[in-house]
């Protein structure tokens, strides 16, 4: 056996005969005496037990070049075996928030599913449920989703009986302003499969309320807050929020604001901040300049760090470091517009030519189009020990970098500058250890 290729090892602070050990390819982490790690390194002989946990944790391997071409087939692995079917869907384009940055920008106006469009979504649907699916989760967003919650439930009543005659379970989330999330709306909607809904806070109030005021200029922050109070009962409620290189710093001012109104970590599901991304788009906003163009960006490590490390510090539950997949690159996962076009990334609605077909027609092919694999083209890719947390990176921040996908949105320094501290994060604030 020998040591992975995803395998970090990172001295451990204070005490050089340990290290810390992390699989990019299970997301696995361990601490490790420097005797094991130094035999491993030697080839030595190690206990069978160990070894076994070794091999477990995904920090050995029997065949490096095989391991190698398990990640590189990784998602052509998790298709054949997915049983889901995730589909984004907009159910308008229209919005009661005036937010500085939205990335759909100028495609925001009073555009709403039509009844024959919401028709001909439920058949596509029900035509592509196969033997295989179990789940069938309907992700919807806007606009602002709860502008169109009729249409919601009229969706899902629509496709529930013939899922259940299948055997298949429908589940619905929410992404959403949170500023119609009232009981009642929650209550409208439980019957129907709603199981999540993530709401957006960006900062502690006069913060929030200058970056996402209601379109007459309203705040809306007390609104949300009181908003999540009332429903955190009823249905699982994430946050996010948005922060841009002037005003991160004042994001833990939100979690003391949560904790103050009792939204203690037992009542969220999630918290977790992002950048907002600088769009350059034909749609984007060039009023707003305050957002970020890479997560290369050196300041965003700083950020990130800081803001990830306040979360867990009250609590609060935020996404472990582990690898992941885009939507694009899974067959069972699509966004649909509000008018019926098909999409593989949602952040790339109303751009024509990444549409890939529509609810009448059928997808078309979409490989070329959405630069599939386009890692595989990189050698830096292909050799990257971090390979399974980013293939390639995000399509739409390449698109708004270059005006195209062809090009990988590389996150080596980011992960270099960030992965160790977020480890030792998880590690003293989830499991209390570290020092």
């Amino acid at each position: 056996m020998a040591l992975s290729h995803y395998l970090k090892l990172f001295a451990w602070p204070e005490n050089p005969r340990q290290w810390l050990a992390y699989s990019t390819r299970r997301g696995s982490y361990a601490q490790l005496p420097g005797e094991l790690v130094a035999a491993l390194q030697q080839g030595r002989a190690v206990p069978p037990d160990t070894m076994a946990l070794l091999e477990k944790l995904a920090f050995v391997t029997a065949d490096r070049n095989q391991e190698k071409e398990d990640i590189f087939s990784f998602n052509q692995r998790l298709n054949r075996l997915s049983t889901i079917f995730s589909l984004a869907v907009i159910v308008n384009m229209d919005c009661n928030f005036q937010c500085r940055y939205c990335y759909e920008g100028t495609q925001k106006d009073k555009l709403y599913m039509t009844d024959k469009t919401a028709e001909q979504v439920v058949a596509f649907i029900k035509e592509r449920i196969g033997p295989q699916i179990k789940k069938v989760i309907l992700d919807f967003y806007g606009g602002e989703p709860l502008l169109s919650g009729q249409r919601i439930a009229s969706l899902a009543a629509a496709l529930q009986p013939c899922l259940q005659e299948q055997g298949v379970a429908l589940e619905l989330t929410l992404v959403t302003n949170g500023s119609l999330m009232t009981a009642r709306a929650v209550n409208d909607l439980l019957p129907w499969g709603l199981t999540s809904c993530k709401v957006t806070l960006d900062g502690p109030a006069n913060n929030h309320n200058a970056f996402r005021p209601f379109k007459n200029g309203a705040p809306s922050y007390e609104l949300i807050v009181r908003n999540i109070k009332e429903c955190c009962e009823l249905t699982r409620i994430g946050i996010g929020g948005n922060f841009t290189r002037d005003n991160y710093h004042l994001f833990p001012q939100l979690l003391d604001d949560l904790q103050e109104q009792g939204l203690t970590p037992d009542k969220l599901a999630m918290v977790k901040f992002d950048p907002v991304l600088q769009t350059t788009d034909r749609f984007a906003d060039l009023r707003f300049c305050g957002g970020c163009a890479s997560i290369e960006e050196p300041w965003l490590a700083e950020a990130s760090l800081l803001l990830r490390g306040e979360v867990l510090k009250r609590g609060y539950h935020t996404p472990k470091i582990s690898p992941t997949t885009c939507m694009v690159d899974m067959d069972n996962s699509l966004t649909i517009h509000y008018d019926g076009s098909l999409y593989k990334c949602l952040s790339l609605i109303g751009h024509r030519e990444y549409a890939c077909g529509d609810i009448w027609s059928g997808m078309k092919p979409y490989r070329e189009q959405y630069q599939l694999d386009h890692w595989q083209k990189e050698e830096k890719c292909r050799e990257c020990v971090y390979l399974p947390l980013c293939f390639g990176g995000c399509r739409f921040m390449a698109f708004q970098r270059d005006g195209n996908m062809a090009r990988v949105d590389c996150r080596q320094d980011y992960l270099d500058a960030t992965l160790q501290a977020m480890l030792l994060q998880d590690i003293r604030y989830r499991h209390g250890q570290a020092s």
